[in-house]
């Protein structure tokens, strides 16, 4: 058997258990936290499920994996066969999942080692020029609250979102403060940092909930975020008019707005004609 005979077998043999257990590709690929768009390529033979889904899939279908890559149920293979097809595959995902681990080590360790050689160049050209710490006390604090709130999307990737957006939100009010303090005297800094901070926390936790909800549907997800931006604007603009006295609009945002709603409607559009042709 071929590759391409084995992927159709696969893909058919999925649709088939699928179907029996009444349940539609979205909601196959909602437990497997993928497209719907994947499963409909496997069913049609067009690829074949990653090697790290595979257990998943076969204790969602009720099968063993060896079933799985047979495409179709095999009640006469031994037991001992399908233990052993099973534990050599669970071996290779949990050794693909080891050296993922390993390269996001490295990755974190590489990154945090370029933002300790940064901070320790600010400080040595500081005390070299000044004779004292000053302006360095700017980039120091700003690298080490960017390490802070990158740290989880390195190492965890898309799971580590929601980590970063929390040190975000509890972060960014304490970093203001230590720039207010370094900076000294009367600043706009914590009177106008603060309030933008919260409207900035709100906007992207709105932003963080819209793709988890809407993960299977990302291009609509961005036109919504895309949208979000307008009332951002407006209460931003709103304090800062208030703070500033300066206007409320200006010719450059009603032309951001006008740009930013063709733009959410055009992938609005893209969306729902991509979902018809499918």
């Amino acid at each position: 058997m071929d590759a391409n005979e084995q992927e159709t077998n696969i893909g058919k043999f999925i649709a088939q258990l699928r179907k029996e257990k009444k349940m539609t590709q979205k909601e196959l690929a909602n437990q497997l936290h993928i497209t719907d768009k994947a499963v409909s390529k496997w069913e049609r033979g067009l690829s074949c499920p990653d090697i790290s889904l595979l257990n998943p899939i076969a204790d969602i279908l009720g099968i063993t994996t060896s079933e799985l890559l047979n495409g179709q149920k095999n009640e006469q293979l031994s037991n001992d066969i399908k233990k052993n097809v099973d534990k050599a595959l669970i071996y290779a995902e949990k050794s693909a999942q080891k050296k993922m681990i390993s390269l996001q080590n490295i990755v974190t360790l590489s990154f945090s080692l370029v933002l300790l050689l940064s901070i320790i160049i600010c400080a040595i050209c500081d005390i070299a020029i000044s004779g004292a710490f000053t302006w360095s006390l700017y980039p120091i604090s700003s690298i080490i609250f960017a390490w802070f709130l990158f740290i989880p999307v390195i190492q965890y990737k898309e799971k580590g979102i929601k980590g970063s957006l929390i040190i975000f939100s509890l972060l960014i009010i304490p970093f203001l403060y230590i720039l207010h303090t370094i900076i000294g005297g009367d600043t706009f800094i914590m009177r106008i940092g603060i309030p933008i901070s919260f409207l900035s926390i709100l906007y992207l936790w709105c932003i963080y909930f819209i793709f988890k909800k809407l993960k299977t549907k990302k291009i609509r997800a961005i036109s919504l975020s895309l949208l979000l931006i307008i009332p951002l604007n407006i209460a931003i603009n709103g304090f800062l008019a208030a703070i500033l006295s300066e206007p409320l609009f200006d010719a450059w945002d009603m032309l951001s707005f006008g740009i930013i709603l063709i733009s959410a409607l055009t992938l609005w559009i893209v969306d729902c004609t991509k979902k018809k042709t499918t």
